[in-house]
């Protein structure tokens, strides 16, 4: 071998540095979107469930819960992508 550099190298580089600075944008775009629908459907889920709790079947009932352990289960990922961007 001659001694001949690649620069390839440093373009892969600034390659990886902007894929992650997208996936990093990404990540605080998917925070701020998701905030005011997950904390919508959770305000909307408790009213509708106070208010109607005792009129409605278990199945709807357990519909109710279950919407609620998906808003909480949301709210823990957006948390932890909010901690991920910080």
């Amino acid at each position: 071998m001659t001694g001949k550099k690649f620069i390839q190298s440093n373009s892969s580089d600034h390659a990886r540095d902007a894929t992650k600075a997208l996936y990093q944008k990404r990540k605080e775009d998917l925070v701020k979107e998701l905030v005011d629908p997950i904390c919508i459907i959770s305000n909307a889920n408790e009213i509708l469930s106070m208010r109607l709790g005792k009129f409605v079947n278990d199945d709807t009932r357990a519909y109710f819960e279950m919407i609620s352990k998906s808003v909480t289960k949301t709210k823990t990922l957006i948390e932890e992508l909010r901690q991920e961007i910080s």
